[in-house]
């Protein structure tokens, strides 16, 4: 058993005591209540500071991330042309690398064509892979092509990662169960309790490779693992516990899908699956395209089945609040505010800066609202998920969309519950409750109004009862 005491569970400011038994929380009250004997060692002393469900990621692509630690982070350059991008590629030292690998990067402030001569033309003579800001776009030069076995004329330039990336597994995984290792612990550090991979390509093949990494505990939060729009058939048969279980089926459609295409392609998976469904769905017409079609068109294959919009960047709640009392959830990136906003300033003929991740506007609507991280595409650091939620300004103090500040207390709901509701797991994790997971991170503060969110850290994070991380306090 394990007891917390001095603890106050957000929002409520009252100390209380947790108690704990095995993987459940079984009492919640005054300590004096508990007739039961307990060594100091099971004793955690929260020191009357704020105690929260444990975060719930509810969007991210945890491979992703692996791979890119031993990559070099591009996020915070700007390059305004080619030749300061060629400047910098050709600078940088190769000694004792086997292949040059970046991420974050964006090329929508360079004229000219980035092609695949242009990348040849540095004669770096190293395979070189660079991942576009988004993820979904990766540049390559002819070595990299090679000695991952592509036919360039198979393929428009930049490439879709989406078709390549199994192709280049090998070479972006060469450091995995070093970077793994890294990745758990930042995990735990930060107080995940749950993640949600939430990869549109997603396999039977990368499902047991979880399996058996939550089984030699090189993962310690319990995973739910969305489904690839191509590959739900393979999961018919799988195996699932409470630290792996199957989410719902990922859709990505192209922009410029026809939305009779759209109404076709979902209409016959519909009509034979009865999985939860989640569409990757950034602009306001990929949007209306998803939502007419759904509701208007094929609501009566819906039935109770949970639809998510992932992003909902542009989602605007005053144009949808007839489906509010829909299964639809919105699952926003937050942190983007902070991450991308500066770039989402400089490019406003692309984004309807002011409109971008309508949080309020949708509380204020009665959506069900949760945030992921997306992470490595935002950070997955979620003090940056709180502080953009509530404060909505950019890395360069820039403010966006001052009208859809939220609270403490509406961002916490929607990174824990929300989250957990989200993935029909409400009933386990997402809050404090007696028979509910132990799923629970103690913060070094209680959070107030006149909190400041940069100064706040996980104290220590417990995950089914167990102990996961305890933060060093010299």
């Amino acid at each position: 058993m394990k007891l917390l005491v001095n603890a106050k569970i957000f929002p409520s400011t009252k100390s209380q005591s947790i108690l704990i038994n095995k993987n459940k929380i079984i009492f919640i009250g005054d300590k004096t209540k508990i007739n039961i004997s307990l060594n100091s060692s099971d004793i955690i002393d929260c020191n009357n500071n704020t105690v929260l469900p444990g975060f719930i990621d509810g969007h991210c692509h945890p491979f992703e991330i692996v791979s890119n630690i031993s990559s070099i982070d591009l996020s915070g350059y700007q390059f305004n042309s080619q030749n300061e991008l060629k400047n910098y590629l050709c600078n940088i030292n190769t000694k004792d690398k086997k292949i040059l690998k970046f991420h974050g990067f964006e090329h929508r402030n360079i004229n000219g064509n980035l092609d695949l001569s242009f990348f040849d033309n540095l004669n770096l003579n190293i395979p070189l892979i660079i991942k576009h800001r988004t993820g979904h776009l990766v540049f390559l030069n002819t070595l990299a092509l090679k000695h991952s076995k592509l036919d360039i004329n198979k393929y428009e330039f930049p490439m879709d990662s989406l078709e390549i990336h199994k192709k280049l597994k090998s070479e972006e995984n060469l450091d995995f169960e070093k970077n793994l290792i890294n990745y758990n612990q930042n995990l735990i550090k930060f107080g995940y309790t749950t993640i949600v991979d939430a990869g549109v390509g997603n396999d039977k093949k990368k499902y047991n490779k979880y399996q058996d990494l939550i089984y030699s505990k090189q993962i310690s939060p319990n995973v739910c693992y969305m489904l690839g729009q191509k590959k739900s058939d393979q999961f018919k048969n799988s195996t699932i516990n409470d630290n792996l279980y199957l989410g719902p089926t990922k859709f990505m459609f192209q922009e410029n899908m026809d939305i009779q295409e759209i109404e076709s392609s979902l209409k016959d998976f519909l009509s034979i699956n009865k999985n939860d469904i989640a569409f990757h769905a950034i602009s306001s017409e990929m949007i209306f395209k998803i939502l007419h079609t759904l509701f208007e068109k094929l609501n009566k294959y819906l039935g109770k089945r949970i639809i998510r919009l992932e992003h909902a960047t542009e989602f605007i709640p005053d144009s949808y609040k007839q489906y509010n009392s829909k299964n639809l959830h919105l699952i926003f990136n937050p942190n983007f505010i902070y991450d991308h906003g500066d770039f989402y300033l400089n490019h406003q003929d692309d984004f309807a800066v002011e409109s971008l991740f309508g949080i309020k506007d949708s509380l204020r609507n009665n959506f069900k609202v949760g945030f992921g991280t997306d992470s490595p595409f935002g950070s997955i650091n979620p003090m940056k998920i709180i502080s953009s939620a509530k404060n909505r300004t950019t890395k360069n103090n820039n403010l966006i969309g001052e009208n859809n500040k939220i609270n403490f207390e509406q961002i916490i709901h929607a990174f824990t519950k929300g989250n957990a509701t989200a993935i029909k797991k409400q009933n386990l994790i997402g809050s404090i409750d007696t028979n509910k997971n132990a799923d629970i991170i103690i913060l070094n503060d209680e959070i107030t109004n006149k909190t400041d969110v940069d100064l706040l850290r996980v104290n220590h994070t417990i995950i089914n009862g167990e102990s996961k991380y305890i933060r060093e306090i010299s």
